[in-house]
């Protein structure tokens, strides 16, 4: 494979796109460029510094001392003076059993997007299985039979399709209730729904076509309905060798609603009483979690959530020990809050408040009758604290003191201590053992803090900005060549990601970016519309993907670009997926600051991709055509200017191959120059080493990096 430049020429009979080769000097792999091989000897020599975490803590029952592994050695620490020891192996205690309930799920994985074609269940003796666009079920002991036999290629039971697997986390389409009694499962209609092909086998002599119900913004979608088999009637006409009785009548609806919305996170409650499942309109801003009743089916309205904008399709939900009550995560407030709520009455606690959002949960100590939960109250608003609150929603409290990241939490069994690691970017993590009340007890490990300065690097940093509407705070990482002379001229990269429900920023200990060595400061943002700052800092891209996310990325590189050693003058960008959305986008939008783009499997219109995620941030077309017009990479095409390589997997049915396509026609259209570099077996992503060693050689090419910079200023 050679990267390829394309010259703009299209036969129109054959529609064949005439390209012609760089030469392949032009292409080389990393660690041949200038600095590549220093890069990668530099990364390596951090590989360890990570160490100083603790991967086993145990709380001795006395509640006097804490025994932890540390360098595959167990240890002590008393509790009272903190003095830590070495410890016989054979004298730790047994790990205790989680307090923490889990959601139900298990086994093995199924590939991204789709769902498990088998579900045992609970106590293992019998199996069911989607095969064919039916459900098959083997009772204890005996042979396998149709649940149904109307499944057909459009009428699936026992499974659901890419979409619901890739945008709603549906990874399961069958659902056993603890006492084995019942089988849930989807009965799920995608006859109306639009087919997409891809040509597969591209290396062989006779290619093959593959295709995907996959809808699009404004298509038909997929009917989801739900149905409960009575598995004991089931089987018992099994086991009296009643082979000719109809299974329908062992089978049951669930009145799940209306067709056009989506029906997902299906499980039974904890004693096997109710069937739960999510509810979201098309919209996206009307959230219920539902119950159906095991006996009768009726239908009932848990938790209803409404956004004016959209809705996180999945809320936290932790059970308690009783089997009844949950915490149930909700962004009624404009940030993400904890209630206690219950499946038997409409009784609601709030637990937490504050103008900053809760993360995770780190655990529900019952015992205690505590809540302990990550958040973000810090003076940087990126770095999570520990917190805990009473289950009667008093006694709010942050635990950790400082304006770092933490993370790797652990409780003492008593609810009197708790182990936290704490970093920056900069700085290396340590594990310490804190008082409840207050202070440090010990410091577990500790990574070698002059991991910079010792080897004479320049430490990364975070950075604070002005997004593009000159009032909110961005935060964003720098790295930096080791040879980084502020009096020099150094070029940037920014490395993007950009899109809803994710974030790529975070004040974790982070080791030098191997680029850097090539001549390269490196930039990451997180703009207005990532996850983790609230409801508000999420919408400011509702109805407008690519307007204020690629503002701020390109208001960022000129605040930067004011520092001293930073070339303004020569900024490249990078993405997969939305990231290379807005790389491809910068080009369009802001060709006076980005001169270089490398975009990776990227949609380039919004009416590309799918409906659920993308109807989430933009409605549909007919409801919001100015907002997919503008955010079109497509239709403004023809205001591109800089260097493009555009990189695409021949077998993507996520964000489908004809995206790239479709760009490369439009710029060979008007005779753009560009270098493209499709993969013929990759999906979305997987493209290996000879991506990595083309879109750097494109960069240092490009923008001209050397390792020692360009002149002085």
């Amino acid at each position: 494979m050679q990267v390829t430049r394309t010259i703009g020429c299209v036969l129109a009979i054959t529609a064949i796109t005439a390209i012609t080769a760089i030469a392949r000097a032009d292409w080389v792999p990393f660690s041949e460029l200038p600095g590549g091989a220093r890069g990668e000897e530099i990364a390596s020599e951090f590989a360890n510094q990570r160490a100083a975490t603790i991967r086993d803590i145990r709380w001795d029952p006395s509640g006097t001392t804490a025994w932890f592994r540390k360098d595959g050695a167990w240890c002590t620490v008393d509790l009272t003076t903190g003095a830590i020891a070495a410890a016989p192996d054979k004298n730790a205690p047994a790990a205790a059993a989680p307090r923490r309930s889990q959601r139900r799920g298990g086994g093995v994985g199924p590939a991204r997007g789709r769902q498990q074609t088998t579900a045992a269940s609970v106590d293992g003796t019998m199996l069911a299985q989607s095969r064919g666009g039916n459900l098959y079920l083997k009772c204890d002991g005996k042979s396998e039979r149709a649940v149904t036999t109307d499944g057909t290629e459009t009428l699936r039971y026992g499974t659901a399709s890419w979409v619901y697997g890739e945008e709603l986390d549906q990874s399961t389409a069958m659902w056993w209730s603890p006492t084995g009694e019942q089988l849930a499962f989807y009965r799920f209609d995608d006859s109306q729904v639009p087919l997409y092909t891809i040509l597969s086998g591209l290396t062989r002599l006779r290619p093959s076509v593959e295709t995907e119900r996959y809808p699009k913004p404004g298509d038909p979608n997929p009917t989801a309905g739900l149905c409960v088999l009575d598995v004991k009637g089931f089987c018992a006409a099994d086991a009296a060798a009643d082979s000719v009785a109809d299974p329908s009548k062992f089978i049951r609806s669930i009145a799940v609603g209306t067709a056009d919305q989506y029906i997902y996170g299906v499980e039974y409650s904890p004693n096997g009483d109710q069937l739960l499942f999510h509810r979201l309109n098309r919209r996206h801003d009307v959230l219920e979690l539902c119950s159906a009743e095991a006996v009768t089916g009726a239908i009932r309205v848990i938790v209803r959530e409404e956004q004016p904008c959209w809705n996180h399709h999945r809320p936290q939900m932790e059970y308690l020990a009783d089997g009844r009550r949950f915490i149930w995560s909700t962004e009624k407030s404009g940030f993400r809050q904890y209630e206690l709520r219950s499946l038997d009455t409409e009784a609601v606690i709030a637990l937490t408040s504050g103008d900053y959002p809760v993360g995770k949960i780190v655990e529900v100590h019952e015992e205690a009758g505590l809540l302990f939960y990550t958040a973000f109250p810090a003076e940087t608003p990126i770095n999570p604290q520990l917190m805990s609150v009473k289950l009667d929603g008093t006694a709010q409290r942050r635990l950790t003191a400082h304006d770092r990241h933490y993370g790797q939490f652990r409780i003492a069994t008593n609810a009197q201590f708790f182990v936290a690691s704490d970093e920056t970017i900069a700085d290396p993590p340590s594990t310490r053992l804190y008082r409840m009340s207050g202070g440090i007890v010990a410091t577990l490990a500790q990574a070698p803090i002059d991991a910079w300065s010792s080897r004479k690097l320049p430490p990364p940093q975070l950075v604070r900005v002005k997004a593009a509407d000159g009032t909110t705070d961005l935060f964003g990482t720098l790295h930096f060549p080791s040879q980084f002379d502020p009096t020099r001229s150094w070029p940037v990269i920014v490395d993007v990601y950009g899109g809803p429900y994710f974030s790529s920023v975070s004040n974790q200990f982070s080791a030098p970016k191997r680029a850097c060595e090539l001549g390269f400061v490196i930039l990451q943002i997180d703009n207005r519309g990532t996850s983790g700052r609230g409801k508000a800092f999420e919408d400011a891209t509702y109805m407008k993907l690519g307007g204020p996310d690629m503002d701020d990325q390109a208001a960022a590189v000129r605040q930067l670009a004011t520092r001293p050693g930073i070339d303004g003058s020569r900024v490249g960008i990078t993405g997969m997926s939305y990231g290379g959305y807005l790389a491809a986008l910068a080009l369009v939008r802001y060709p006076d600051v980005f001169k270089a783009s490398v975009a990776r499997a990227a949609p380039m219109d919004w009416r590309q991709y799918d409906t659920i995620y993308t109807e989430r941030f933009m409605r549909t077309p007919a409801e919001n055509q100015e907002g997919y017009d503008a955010g079109s990479v497509l239709l403004h095409a023809d205001k591109m200017q800089g260097e493009l390589l555009l990189i695409h997997g021949m077998q993507d049915d996520n964000v489908h191959p004809s995206n790239g396509w479709a760009l490369a026609q439009k710029l060979y259209d008007r005779e753009f120059a560009f270098d493209m570099l499709f993969f013929p077996k990759a999906a979305h992503g997987g493209f290996g080493a000879p991506e990595d060693d083309a879109m750097w050689t494109f960069f240092t090419r490009e923008l001209k990096a050397s390792p020692e910079g360009a002149s002085r200023q």
